[in-house]
């Protein structure tokens, strides 16, 4: 639903904030024409910044629960 230029208005800062957090574009009408605004530059998602952790456990639950998670012998080798 595109909003109205009026409501554009009285909304403007809303709108562009909205835009700017979310990247989806916003349609607003007038006079019978229909204008988009949306942000210049993709909006990068919270998921894209994370890195990878190749030392990740993946696997089955099954696997999970059988993964070594303490080695004292190597600990203790490691020890000035």
């Amino acid at each position: 639903m595109a909003l109205t230029a009026t409501q554009l208005r009285s909304h403007l800062y809303e709108v562009l904030h909205g835009i700017a957090a979310t990247g989806q574009p916003v349609e607003v009408e007038l006079k019978g024409k229909r204008f988009i605004i949306s942000p210049s530059q993709p909006t990068p998602r919270r998921l894209d910044a994370l890195s990878p952790h190749p030392e990740a456990v993946t696997g089955s639950l099954e696997d999970l629960a059988e993964a070594p998670t303490w080695d004292a012998a190597a600990w203790e080798q490691a020890q000035p």
